[in-house]
C-alpha cells in the first residue's frame, strides 16, 4: 500500500470517530426531546427504537461510504418485521449493537446495567425500551411487556464480548428459560468477523485493518422447549452447536 494511501486510511478513521461523536450527541439529544414531550407510554418507547435504528443506521451508511466498512446483511430483512421473537446473536464487537439496532428497528435488547444507567447513551437505550439486566423472576414482568407491545426481544447469550476469530463462548441459559415461559420461539443471528475492531481490549481510537468486513446471517429457527427437566439445557446446547459450527 502506498504511503499517500496509508496516510488516506487514518484520517477517514479519525474523521469518523469525529462523526460518530456527533452522531451519538445528536441521538441522545432527540432521545431527550422524546423523553421531555412524551409520557412513558409504548408508543414514546417505538418512536424511542425508530429513531435508535435512523441514527444508527446512519452510523453504518457513513462508514460503507468511506470504505471503511464492508457488510453483508440481507438475511436479517427477513425477520424485520416478525412479531413474538426471540432473536440471539453471538457478539464478536461493539459494533454489533449499533448493526442491530439498524437492521431491527423493532428489537429491544436486554443490557448491562453500567450501559443503562449512563446519562449518554443509557438515555437512549431507555428511551427505546431497552431493559436492564436483572434476575429473571424481577425481568419476566418487562419481557412480557415487551412483546405485548409487539416487539422483538434481543438478547446477547455469551454476556460478554468473544475474542475475533475465536469459538462462541459458553452460553448462559436465560434465552431459554424466556422461551419457555414465554413459549417464543428462537431465532439465532450469526455475526462474522474477523475484525477486532471494539472486540475485548481494542480501544475505539485504536486503527483496526480496514475495510472491517461483517456478514450477518440467519441460523435456524428454534421451537420454544417444552416445559420438563432437560428441556432448557437442550436447547442451550443446540444453540451453541449452530454458533460454533
Amino acid at each position: 500500500m502506498k504511503f499517500a494511501d496509508i496516510i488516506l486510511i487514518h484520517i477517514k478513521f479519525f474523521l469518523s470517530l469525529i462523526v460518530f461523536g456527533l452522531l451519538f450527541i445528536i441521538m441522545d439529544a432527540g432521545s431527550f426531546l422524546i423523553n421531555l414531550f412524551l409520557p412513558d407510554t409504548p408508543f414514546r418507547r417505538c418512536l424511542g427504537r425508530k429513531w435508535l435504528a435512523i441514527m444508527s443506521g446512519a452510523g453504518v451508511r457513513y462508514l460503507i461510504k468511506s470504505k471503511l466498512f464492508t457488510c453483508d446483511f440481507d438475511e436479517i430483512e427477513k425477520i424485520k418485521k416478525e412479531k413474538d421473537l426471540i432473536i440471539i446473536s453471538n457478539h464478536p464487537s461493539r459494533m454489533d449493537g449499533m448493526i442491530l439496532a439498524s437492521l431491527l428497528p423493532n428489537a429491544i435488547a436486554v443490557t448491562k446495567s453500567s450501559i443503562w444507567k449512563r446519562y449518554a447513551m443509557g438515555m437512549t437505550l431507555r428511551t427505546a425500551g431497552y431493559l436492564e439486566i436483572k434476575p429473571l423472576n424481577k425481568l419476566f414482568p418487562e419481557i412480557q411487556r415487551s412483546f405485548d407491545e409487539s416487539a422483538q426481544l434481543l438478547l446477547f447469550p455469551e454476556g460478554t464480548r468473544s475474542k475475533p476469530g475465536e469459538k462462541t463462548g459458553t452460553f448462559q441459559g436465560g434465552f431459554a428459560i424466556i422461551a419457555q415461559r414465554t413459549g417464543k420461539p428462537v431465532q439465532p443471528v450469526i455475526i462474522e468477523s474477523a475484525s477486532p475492531y471494539l472486540s475485548q481490549g481494542w480501544p475505539f481510537y485504536k486503527l483496526p485493518p480496514v475495510p472491517m468486513v461483517f456478514k450477518a446471517r440467519l441460523g435456524p429457527r428454534l421451537e420454544a422447549p417444552e416445559r420438563g427437566p432437560g428441556n432448557v439445557t437442550s436447547l442451550v446446547r443446540t444453540a451453541e452447536r449452530i454458533f460454533t459450527s
